[in-house]
């Protein structure tokens, strides 16, 4: 029960926090043929930026992504009410919104990314995900299948912390020699500044 005047917070499942750090361990397996090429490496995978009004955008969360070239590429969204939008830019330059979280989330409920309905996301289960950083309860894990490519991803979103773990594979073809891309990625660790 709740006392007179308390208000159980609802758990954000995409935490936008000034100064959030994530880091992960990344693992890639590339086949290319009868080759096989392995690499694990932890890393900063996300910077959160804070808030920055762009021209023609408006106002959005800017996520600093951290690259090995030492110049960091950056990672947009817009956080509303029933969904969370990522904007991306067409190599025009010309801004392109992504629905990428539907929200409030539960069990079942699907969507695409845009109206040309190039991935389809769904979530699949609510589940407790254990890793090296801590124990997860609640996590959703969203399945993100690609209706243009061979390529599928699952995410797991754990309450107030956000993207935990998430396991992706591609397959292609190229000059008759098969292609595959495995790639998953676990958080190691999440830094919330005090405020």
């Amino acid at each position: 029960f709740l006392l007179p005047g308390c208000v159980k917070k609802k758990p954000d499942y995409f935490p936008l926090t000034n100064g959030a750090r994530r880091s992960m361990r990344i693992y890639s397996r590339r086949i290319v043929g009868s080759d096989t090429s392995e690499t694990t490496r932890v890393r900063l995978v996300s910077v959160v930026q804070g808030k920055k009004q762009l021209p023609g955008i408006g106002l959005v969360w800017v996520i600093e992504v951290p690259r090995d070239s030492g110049r960091p590429s950056h990672v947009y969204f817009r956080k509303k009410k029933d969904e969370i939008v990522q904007i991306v830019f067409s190599k025009g330059r010309k801004p392109v919104k992504l629905h990428y979280l539907s929200l409030p989330l539960s069990q079942g409920d699907h969507w695409y990314d845009t109206e040309s309905e190039r991935e389809l996301f769904e979530v699949v289960a609510k589940e407790t995900v254990k890793l090296r950083a801590g124990t997860f309860p609640d996590c959703y894990k969203i399945s993100v299948v690609s209706t243009t490519s061979n390529q599928a991803t699952l995410e797991w979103f754990a309450p107030d912390v956000g993207p935990v773990k998430w396991k992706s594979r591609a397959v292609w073809f190229k000059d008759g020699v098969r292609h595959e891309l495995v790639r998953s990625a676990v958080l190691v660790r999440y830094q919330v500044p005090a405020e």
